[in-house]
């Protein structure tokens, strides 16, 4: 997740092998697209798109959950474990806080929140191996290109072997792209950027396929879902990363369509629709991965600001299933009680935001209701 703007590195993304440091080679990136497309063909045929996909089951609901809130708030553990097939860790899984030291990990508070899902019957998933945000400064301090890859490989080997069997999908990179790409070029700045070049995102999802072939491999990102030129060019990138990878030789199963919602913007239906049916014919899967509403814009209190939420999240679903069924549908929280948004995008009335699918005292929405007929 996040928002923020970005004076983005103007470099073009590509898989060219001539970039990648000695012993991480990344394949040939100029392959026939019919060889790769015929690869990933029958890697789909072996491979579903997860049981979201099997006949007669509904799709997957999941939400992410945060360490700090288990043992102040009895209601919120219990939230997720009423409402949710997938309980998700939403900051424990990222760099700064599994790898704060060069020589040490600090894997408790997401074994914590991974063991919760899984003793408990429930699904989870990674989140995020390469992302331009959280990461501790022995990391930042390092500006020898080999040096930096190795440490990227490593700790993605390492929390991938621990986690082996236990997530089913991981977002292997995440928010890779610029915000407006018509400003300041394909890939957002960042400290991998700068350090590896767009190559780091090729890197990334080699490491995370070697280290564990039967997780779900993600590209996660935000601004795929609405209406407009910058919006269209973001998901054009998005297909043609896909495109670099597979030529690549690259293993990628699906895009994450982050769906931090504006409810004052327009979801382009139809371009989701083609978006969704050019990743399947690539023989990837969308998800929803991080939804909920930012509703700073919309006058009124809470009636119409539910109104106003059924119609985004409405529309998100309408696009997304006209490519068939997503992976799952995943919100970035459960409760209004906690929340990104009111820090960051707080309405301009300083009425309460309305952002998540059961209010703060964990009561389920109209636009709850309406997700989970949808996805039965």
């Amino acid at each position: 997740m996040g928002r923020e703007d970005s004076r983005g590195d103007r470099g073009h993304f590509t898989g060219n092998p001539k970039q990648a440091a000695p012993g991480h080679s990344i394949g040939a990136a100029r392959l026939t697209r019919r060889s790769l497309l015929r690869a990933a063909a029958a890697t789909a045929a072996v491979v579903p798109f997860g049981s979201a996909h099997a006949a007669g089951k509904p799709v997957p609901f999941g939400g992410a959950i945060q360490i700090e809130y288990l043992d102040s708030d009895p209601a919120y553990a219990k939230a997720f474990l009423d409402h949710c097939d997938i309980i998700m860790p939403m900051n424990e899984l990222k760099f700064s806080s599994l790898h704060p030291a060069r020589e040490a990990f600090n894997f408790a508070p997401a074994d914590r929140l991974v063991d919760l899902a899984t003793t408990n019957g429930r699904r989870s998933r990674g989140h995020t191996h390469v992302w331009w945000n959280a990461l501790p400064a022995w990391l930042q301090a390092i500006t020898d290109p080999a040096e930096a890859e190795r440490v990227l490989v490593e700790h993605i080997e390492t929390v991938m072997d621990r986690y082996r069997g236990r997530l089913d999908s991981w977002d292997v990179v995440n928010e890779v792209i610029a915000h407006d790409p018509t400003e300041e070029g394909v890939m957002r700045d960042s400290y991998w950027m700068r350090i590896l070049g767009p190559r780091h995102v090729p890197v990334a999802f080699a490491a995370a396929a070697r280290a564990d072939p039967s997780a779900r491999l993600i590209l996660n990102d935000y601004d795929l879902e609405f209406a407009g030129d910058r919006y269209d060019r973001r998901r054009a990138i998005v297909l043609e990363m896909v495109r670099q990878l597979q030529d690549a030789g690259i293993r990628i199963d699906g895009v994450g369509i982050q769906g931090h919602l504006y409810a004052d913007l327009k979801i382009d239906i139809p371009a989701l629709a083609r978006f969704g049916e050019a990743l399947k014919s690539l023989g990837l899967s969308l998800l929803i991965s991080e939804l909920d509403v930012i509703d700073w814009n919309i006058r009124g209190g809470p009636d119409e600001q539910d109104a106003a939420a059924l119609i985004i999240v409405g529309d998100l679903l309408e696009g997304v299933f006209a490519s068939g069924r997503p992976e799952a549908v995943i919100t970035w929280g459960i409760t209004d009680r906690y929340s990104w948004i009111p820090d960051v995008m707080p309405r301009r009335d300083g009425k309460p935001s309305r952002p998540l699918p059961l209010d703060a005292q964990y009561r389920p929405k109209p636009w709850f209701e309406m997700v989970r007929r949808r996805l039965a």
